[in-house]
């Protein structure tokens, strides 16, 4: 079972030498980028994930209703965004990532927000199937060159802020 563990200055080293496949690469930034850009980022949370005491990824997100986050004008001040997820080559398709989205998905309704959204390199080998299969749905938006996809939660504010387009 994966665990999620909020990041501690112990975890860094072990989560930097953690790497995708090589074809993977140009899809994720690596954990060092991750950790790097964190510091700039207002409302956001990176999380470790661990089976037993072996890392095997991460997960970031940010919460876009923080208060110094700067939004743009179709941004969704209700949602939180996954903005990175990494499973490590030797741990991908044993679950992680599944347990990462359903993980994502528990913290957005406990930060008291409705709609999950995330983005990602449209290319034939990207992870856009995988997200369809956890039920996102491309929003029509293109954000820093990614595809926007987003999941409606059981919103105790109402109903989801975006639109969905289909294929």
């Amino acid at each position: 079972m994966t665990e999620f563990r909020p990041l501690t200055a112990q975890d860094v080293i072990p989560l930097i030498g953690l790497s995708v496949a090589k074809h993977q690469q140009e899809f994720v930034a690596s954990n060092a980028v991750t950790l790097a850009q964190s510091l700039f980022e207002p409302g956001n949370e990176i999380y470790g994930m661990w089976v037993k005491n072996t890392p095997l990824g991460l997960i970031a997100i940010i919460d876009m209703g923080h208060p110094n986050q700067a939004l743009e004008p179709d941004d969704d001040p209700n949602g939180l965004l996954i903005w990175r997820l990494m499973v490590s080559k030797d741990h991908q398709g044993k679950g992680h990532g599944r347990d990462a989205m359903r993980f994502a998905e528990k913290r957005c309704r406990e930060l008291g927000h409705g709609n999950l959204l995330l983005s990602a390199i449209d290319h034939k080998d990207s992870a856009i199937a995988f997200y369809e299969q956890q039920g996102y749905r491309k929003t029509g938006r293109i954000v820093d060159g990614e595809v926007e996809m987003a999941k409606a939660l059981n919103n105790p504010h109402g109903e989801a802020t975006f639109s969905l387009i289909d294929d």
